[in-house]
């Protein structure tokens, strides 16, 4: 049985920003913050609510840290819109133990399918009805 492909850091992360430029998903987006990062430590994300949810037609705003040991680890993700939802604690902070990717991160998967699976339980049941912040509400600080 063959070992994993393990892929530098860099060129996991190059082909998941050129991911994020190609990418014609319409219910999330992910870039880097600064596009002059070398390092490419900061990125931003969108997520638009899930439908028939009360999260719907909003857009949600995500702040994504990855540290020097990604893809190894998964990436630190935080709201930066106010959001009531299970998966994000007071400060905005999404909780890894509540997200199945985050929680059983595997070096193959990616920011994108981070941001899947958090829109995901968004529009779950225990979610969908969860009373939220009012428009243009004060962001996490």
């Amino acid at each position: 049985m063959a070992a994993p492909v393990v892929y530098p850091r860099s060129f996991k992360l190059l082909e998941e920003h050129e991911d994020s430029l190609k990418a014609s998903e319409s219910t999330i987006s992910w870039g880097l913050a600064d596009q002059d990062d070398m390092d490419m430590r900061e990125w931003v994300a969108t997520i638009l609510g899930p439908p028939k949810s009360t999260f719907d037609s909003r857009i949600y705003t995500l702040h994504i840290k990855v540290s020097k040991d990604y893809p190894a680890v998964p990436p630190v993700m935080s709201f930066t819109t106010r959001v009531n939802c299970t998966c994000v604690d007071q400060k905005g902070r999404v909780i890894i133990d509540k997200v199945d990717v985050l929680k059983n991160w595997k070096p193959d998967y990616t920011i994108k399918k981070a941001l899947e699976s958090i829109r995901t339980i968004m529009g779950s049941k225990e979610n969908a009805k969860l009373q939220q912040p009012p428009e243009g509400s004060p962001g996490y600080s």
